[in-house]
């Protein structure tokens, strides 16, 4: 897996507007962490679509 671009890295952190989005060259995956209180203020995804889906479903656990 190529590092992402930074074009790439701005497009997921529209997608994920209430977490800083990362991406982690020593572990070659993707790092969100939350900007809103949650019992798991940091994500961890090895592509953009599950880095996506987790943080919607801890933004949707925590809207309940």
């Amino acid at each position: 897996m190529s590092d992402p671009s930074p074009a790439q890295l701005a497009e997921l952190q529209g997608l994920c507007r209430q977490w800083l989005v990362m991406w982690c060259w020593y572990r070659r995956e993707y790092t969100a962490i939350a900007r809103f209180h949650t019992p798991d203020p940091i994500l961890f995804a090895t592509t953009p679509q599950q880095l996506v889906f987790a943080c919607r479903a801890a933004e949707l656990a925590m809207a309940v």
